[in-house]
């Protein structure tokens, strides 16, 4: 071997080795409290933090010093405070899929230690299709996903008065974030998992909520009883990686036909080295995750169904995609907007944005160029396609 070569490749695997423990540790801090019990605003002694939360002050002490080298906390004479950083792990977070990311990570290290029984045998530590799911998996990691889930729905268009139905539910986090975000919406669930779905409703009676949300067990790969155009809106949140592969297709014409307006679900596609080594890790935890997309899967997926008019938002710190539907027949041409000069018509028709859908697929920077009032515009065509 080149001595140069095993040098600079060693020097990698160190790295990547001590990435690995970092961010682990950095979990523990979540785990057990501490960016919660730290505060922004003010300074908290080792010796207050280890009183307040019962804990080994040694062990509080050795934290804080790794903290404190990773910029997760700051230090002030004897006083400890989050920074930025450490304020965005809090559970007040303005990024909640960012944290439920780092409970996922700290799950696998669960799923790691049964590696070899998925390997030779095919099985998982957990099961969702088989009702064995992790009690603090789901919500864990899917709760932190919710409000980021329930802004893009908001962003295409529902709003009070509309029907929602959310197909996989799990606990419900999806449905009470899509509540709050849409006030006057109604809101049912569906999850093959009693488990969960009675975690979803304890949830709901404490927010207040019950009334709000209808829960129902129902498997989601068999949704013929349901009638054509039974709700506005339907979604589906990390629910395709678990579908068995032939059955994805067939899903997504369950929910174009079961909606009036539109549907949304989100894709994670394989294009980098975190959603790669996620999917490994998830086909180890789960024996019946079917797997992540690569791009040129998801773009066939999509084209498949035959519908015209679709956008993407980003969703999961960008790692997956989140995309919109819009299956309303009653599509509205530009010239029929009202309040809409005749000069900003001609330029919409002239970038071959001809009706409220395109309006609402079309990027935002090229409506910008074209020297329109993006968010009027964009507001109008809601109010058109979903009185």
């Amino acid at each position: 071997m080149d001595a140069n070569e095993v040098k600079k490749n060693a020097v990698e695997l160190l790295s990547t080795l001590t990435q690995a423990s970092a961010a682990l540790t950095v979990i523990q801090g979540i785990e057990v409290g501490f960016f919660d019990h730290i505060p922004a605003e003010k300074t908290i002694t080792a010796e207050e933090l280890s009183g307040q939360m019962g804990y080994d002050i040694t062990r509080v002490e050795r934290w804080l010093q790794f903290a404190l080298k990773t910029g997760h906390v700051q230090k002030a004479g004897n006083g400890y405070s989050l920074t930025l950083k450490g304020s965005l792990l809090r559970q007040d977070t303005p990024v909640p899929d960012l944290l439920g990311l780092y409970h996922m990570v700290g799950y696998f290290t669960k799923a790691v230690q049964h590696s070899q029984d998925s390997y030779k045998k095919g099985t998982g530590l957990d099961s969702i299709t088989e009702l064995k799911i992790g009690r603090d998996y789901i919500p864990r990691v899917a709760s932190q996903l919710s409000r980021t889930s329930a802004q893009c729905f908001k962003s295409a268009g529902v709003s009070t008065g509309h029907t929602i139905l959310d197909l996989g539910c799990g606990d419900g986090s999806v449905l009470r974030e899509t509540v709050r975000t849409c006030p006057g919406v109604s809101a049912t669930g569906v999850d093959i998992s009693a488990q969960t779905l009675n975690l979803a409703r304890i949830k709901n009676m404490e927010l207040g909520l019950q009334d709000q949300i209808e829960l129902c067990k129902a498997d989601v790969t068999d949704l013929s009883s349901m009638k054509d155009g039974a709700y506005d809106w339907v979604y589906s949140i990390n629910v395709l990686p678990y579908l068995p592969l032939h059955r994805r297709d067939t899903f997504l014409k369950e929910m174009i036909r079961l909606s009036r307006y539109g549907i949304f679900f989100n894709q994670v596609i394989k294009n980098n080295i975190a959603t790669l080594s996620v999917d490994v890790m998830l086909s180890t935890l789960f024996s019946d995750f079917t797997g992540f997309f690569t791009e040129a899967e998801a773009d066939a997926f999509i084209q498949k169904v035959k519908l015209k008019h679709y956008t993407f938002m980003p969703i999961i710190q960008g790692e997956s995609r989140m995309v919109v539907m819009f299956t309303s027949p009653n599509d509205v041409p530009v010239s029929r907007f009202p309040g809409i000069k005749d000069a900003d018509r001609s330029k919409l028709q002239s970038a071959s944005i001809q009706t409220a859908k395109d309006v609402l697929t079309a990027d935002a920077a090229v409506l910008l160029d074209l020297g329109v009032n993006v968010e009027s515009l964009r507001s109008a065509a809601i109010k058109l396609l979903f009185p």
